[in-house]
């Protein structure tokens, strides 16, 4: 029985906010409403950003007639977000950065297929992470202006919340509270340990005399916090979403110190690490 015009546009617009609920690695429309809505509270343009990016990436995946059950899920929409909010958040509004936002976030598409056919982990964050690289080394052959304020030049000052604000790449005390909300509706234990990642990896930054600027940008907090709920879903260690914490802060550092956007980079690689150890030596998990 094929779907009324009504029960399609429903749907679409299901995916579109689970696409949107994925950046934190959640399955819900509602709270993927509230992490709009957060984004949309420090920046309209962002949100825009997040909007032109989903959208783009799930009509992408739709022509492509990838699994249906995947794109409602979220799955192909939610690294296109990322571009979305990322592009706008590095550079001024033109018709070269939305042209960025609809290829790379079609870009991701293609690749998040690839990772999910062929690649034995999951894919998370990656495929936005290596299109950003992509663009942000290309950015000063393609004459981008950058963004009227950008990420780099704020500073947190309610901690927490703006760690949790920063894994949309939003540096606000309320756009993390909106986000947290969004994941305690979806999750109650991806919120504990959300809250309990960020401020583990936090107070090691602090024991290590990292910079204390890179420290309130909420750059080791957002990490930490995607890593602990990413391997909370996975593990039934406890300490399992500690050890992947406390990785990202080096990992972030070491990207920090070559020079190159760190991203949600050191989550990526941080989660990676700890599910290939529990591969190599077999954890119950």
């Amino acid at each position: 029985m094929k779907k009324s015009i009504s029960t399609k546009v429903s749907c679409f617009l299901v995916s579109l906010l689970r696409g949107i609920s994925q950046v934190i690695l959640q399955k819900n429309a509602l709270s993927g409403a509230l992490f709009l809505f957060g984004v949309a509270v420090n920046s309209i343009t962002m949100a825009i950003g997040v909007l032109v990016g989903v959208i783009s990436s799930t009509i992408f995946a739709h022509i492509e007639h990838y699994p249906v059950n995947d794109i409602e899920e979220g799955l192909f929409g939610y690294n296109g977000a990322l571009i979305g909010v990322v592009i706008f958040s590095l550079y001024a509004p033109s018709s070269i950065t939305v042209f960025l936002i609809i290829a790379g976030s079609a870009l991701t598409v293609l690749i998040m297929r690839l990772m999910m056919i062929h690649f034995p982990l999951p894919a998370y964050t990656a495929p936005y992470i290596m299109v950003i690289w992509v663009i942000w080394a290309m950015a000063p052959a393609l004459n981008l202006e950058p963004a009227i304020t950008s990420m780099s030049e704020k500073i947190s000052t309610w901690g927490i919340f703006e760690g949790i604000g920063q894994i949309i790449f939003q540096n606000n005390a309320i756009t993390g509270a909106c986000f947290l909300l969004g994941i305690f509706i979806s999750n109650k234990l991806h919120a504990l340990w959300g809250i309990i990642g960020g401020l583990f990896a936090t107070l090691l930054a602090e024991l290590l005399s990292l910079s204390t600027t890179l420290i309130l940008s909420g750059i080791f907090g957002y990490n930490a916090s995607l890593c602990a709920i990413a391997l909370t879903s996975r593990s039934k260690l406890w300490f399992a979403p500690l050890v992947g914490s406390a990785l990202t802060v080096p990992i972030a550092m070491a990207f920090i110190n070559a020079g190159i956007i760190v991203l949600t980079a050191p989550f990526v690689l941080s989660s990676w690490a700890i599910l290939l150890l529990k591969k190599r030596f077999s954890l119950t998990y």
